[in-house]
């Protein structure tokens, strides 16, 4: 076999192999994109569960703490009302006196009237100092009646303590269950003058807790600082209960932010506590939500997911499957398709390396021609300059003319070097064409500067001829007329985009030479101003010379060529 011939069994081999392992690689990439989808899909449910989870217990949390700021409200409104009115029965006690409270029903009268009107209220009750009971709202005269062994009289004996709330008891005289919001009487000079004291019912609380409760297994409880229970809902006692709870430790668990999660002791249901001080009262209200309940809310809320992501992933791994059966067929199919582009693909490129060659064939073509165009006007200069040389008085006439042809050879010297063949940039042009009239209007003995400020932009070749010899003429004239008995000046170029236009400038410091056509001879047209007339129409242009300490001369032009 021959070198040719193992060479060319070497790259088939290789390129089996590189047919292997590009279906390798397509499986594994589809097998590892199936594992992805499906743990990404996994894990997308259970952030999804845990962030339902959040929600649902920041919603119980919000819920807790709003209803415990309206029970709050409740109590501080309800007890703050009755605890003026102890300091009301206060002063009717200090304007009656016993003596009249004894003998007269006039003070009952006035308490009667006042638990008539208030649905919560069992009973007034004025206690004098040793205990015994002066008047209530129940009857009159008031039968012997001893306080002194209630806890509300023994918290006023000494001062200090103005307000008090009682645990729940049962009536000496009418059996309802009720607990006491009492307060110290004093005389001017401080002495213990006896209690004022209002029996609460907690029937009325308890109706208004079930109006507010939100879960069948949630409750309310109103407490006392030490932990005792005055009312709770619902009840897990009877109602007639005297001692229904004394729970100490949800007073004193920390909380965060008033809401802390524990076991209730009465019923052993764990449950997130909302707890609230009432302002002014040594009272508490307190909320609990049922664990079990946001539990079960939270398992309501994401199994409605949990229903549809479970067939989801089973129809994944299906399709996956399917994917992975067909990206093989695919592979297949694609190396089949791979040698019949590669088949097509080397035609186009010997078409395209024919085309290409062609194309720069026909570009060295065109350079060449403007390379010899512009050593042909080369030569017609020289010729020109030889033979104004030899006749004197041509020398005058055929400076024009040599200039223009100079610029046109510039012209062509740039499109010789630039690497495209469409356009001129306008900054390299003008610098050389300033660099030229420069050196052909020197004279001895005087000095002009032309500097130059040309944006980079670029003009195509159907324009730029005329845009030259526009330049040419008036930076010509200038020379020639506006620095007349000088010994120096300065001219400036300027071109500008802008708005779609293109602006030319050029200005000098000389004497305000005139326009090209005032500066001819009297009967002659100016020839440079004709060529400046008919090179500004055909670029579709405008320009206007500007006399004063100098001359300038501003032109604009489309900056595109019309379409048309």
């Amino acid at each position: 076999m021959t070198p040719a011939g193992l060479e060319q069994d070497s790259h088939a081999a290789g390129s089996r192999d590189a047919k292997q392992e590009g279906r390798k690689a397509a499986s594994l990439a589809v097998g590892a994109l199936l594992a992805v989808s499906l743990g990404l899909t996994a894990a997308l449910l259970v952030f999804s569960a845990y962030q339902y989870r959040s929600q649902v217990i920041s919603e119980a949390e919000n819920r807790s703490i709003a209803i415990a700021r309206v029970l709050e409200e409740h109590a501080a409104r309800t007890l703050g009302i009755h605890a003026s009115t102890l300091s009301h029965m206060e002063w009717m006690v200090d304007d009656l006196g016993w003596d009249r409270i004894d003998n007269t029903p006039l003070l009952f009268e006035r308490l009667k009237a006042m638990a008539a009107q208030s649905p919560e209220v069992q009973s007034y009750w004025i206690t004098d100092e040793t205990g015994r009971v002066r008047a209530s709202s129940y009857e009159w005269p008031m039968r012997p009646l001893n306080a002194g062994d209630r806890e509300y009289f023994r918290a006023h004996l000494y001062p200090g303590t103005m307000l008090h709330i009682g645990p729940r008891l049962n009536g000496k005289i009418v059996s309802d269950v009720f607990f006491t919001l009492s307060r110290r009487m004093e005389l001017p000079d401080h002495r213990f003058q006896g209690v004022a004291q209002i029996s609460l019912l907690p029937s009325y609380f308890t109706d208004f807790y079930r109006s507010v409760l939100h879960g069948s297994r949630d409750v309310i409880l109103l407490m006392r600082e030490d932990g005792e229970v005055l009312v709770r809902n619902p009840m897990i006692a009877p109602e007639d209960s005297a001692a229904i709870g004394h729970f100490p430790e949800l007073i004193s668990a920390p909380d965060r932010n008033g809401i802390f999660r524990t076991v209730t002791p009465s019923d052993g249901i764990e449950r997130l506590l909302a707890r609230r001080k009432v302002p002014d009262l040594p009272v508490y209200v307190v909320y609990g939500t049922d664990v079990a309940s946001i539990e079960a809310a939270w398992r309501d809320r994401v199994l409605p997911y949990a229903l549809t992501a479970f067939p989801a992933l089973g129809l994944l791994g299906l399709l996956g499957g399917i994917a992975l059966h067909r990206s093989r067929q695919a592979v297949n199919a694609q190396e089949a398709l791979r040698r019949a582009n590669e088949a097509l693909e080397g035609r186009i490129a010997e078409r395209t390396r024919h085309l290409d060659q062609a194309l720069a064939d026909k570009e060295v073509l065109l350079r060449d021609i403007h390379h010899r165009v512009k050593n042909n006007l080369q030569v017609i200069l020289s010729l020109l300059e030889l033979q104004a040389q030899r006749s004197p008085e041509l020398e005058a006439p055929f400076s024009e003319a040599l200039t223009r042809i100079n610029t046109m050879g510039l012209i062509h010297e740039q499109i010789y070097r630039s690497t495209g063949i469409s356009a001129v940039r306008l900054d390299n042009f003008v610098e050389a064409l300033a660099g030229h009239l420069n050196s052909f209007h020197s004279r001895p003995g005087r000095t002009i500067v032309i500097r130059h400020r040309v944006e980079p932009v670029s003009l195509d070749l159907n324009r730029v001829v005329p845009f030259a010899l526009i330049l040419n003429e008036v930076v010509s004239n200038a020379y020639k007329h506006a620095f007349t008995g000088r010994c120096s000046g300065t001219i400036d170029i300027a071109v500008k985009a802008e708005g779609g236009s293109l602006h030319l400038t050029i200005e000098d410091d000389g004497t305000g030479a005139p326009e090209p056509e005032d500066a001819a001879p009297p009967g002659r047209r100016s020839m440079g101003m004709d060529l400046v007339r008919a090179f500004t129409r055909q670029i579709h242009g405008e320009y206007h010379f500007t006399r004063g300490a100098g001359t300038r001369f501003d032109l604009v032009f489309p900056q595109e060529a019309d379409p048309a």
